[in-house]
């Protein structure tokens, strides 16, 4: 069986700042010909990072869409051409202010992928050195150092509800990553 749709035409519908839509009309693996509305999204990186062996750093950040503050990791959008790595180095800098000596990649996965291209790329950051914050004109969040048996608990009670954040930290907490 074919297992890729192919494209005959696209219409973009909408630019936006961080993603645009189209209207993709395609030959499904099935051969029927449809049509899917499609968000092209670049990719974002979280990060997890750990201030010791007992504590990281998580935001409070306000999100309009979801209408409140939220609990989250340091994230952002991959700005083409850089890498996955590239964008979480420079976002652990902008949001709270701390460069890493050393990283790893614990997970990636698709955000919603019925009808997004986003991929998240999850990050651990250790051997954090403060530098100073850079944040953009739509960032209102505060850092905090949480201990990570709190971090564990806030996600098992469902303070925690990014799901950039909870996927990072679901794939930190299995042991994924070298602590």
């Amino acid at each position: 069986m074919h297992v890729k749709a192919k494209l005959l035409k696209r219409k973009k519908v909408f630019e936006g700042y961080c993603f645009n839509v189209v209207i993709d009309d395609v030959v499904w693996p099935n051969r029927k010909r449809l049509k899917r509305d499609l968000i092209l999204h670049p990719g974002i990186s979280v990060i997890v990072p750990l201030l010791d062996q007992s504590h990281m750093i998580l935001l409070r950040q306000y999100r309009y869409g979801a209408k409140k503050v939220l609990w989250e990791l340091p994230a952002g959008t991959i700005d083409q051409p850089e890498s996955a790595l590239s964008c979480a180095k420079r976002e652990l800098e902008e949001e709270i202010g701390y460069s890493a000596g050393q990283w790893q990649k614990i997970a990636n996965c698709f955000a919603s992928p019925g009808f997004n291209t986003e991929v998240i790329n999850c990050f651990v950051a250790a051997k954090l050195k403060k530098t100073s914050t850079r944040l953009e004109d739509d960032e209102i969040l505060i850092p905090k150092v949480i201990p990570i048996r709190e971090v564990k608990q806030m996600v098992s009670e469902g303070k925690i509800q990014d799901a950039k954040s909870l996927v990072a930290l679901f794939h930190f907490f299995d042991g994924r990553s070298k602590r």
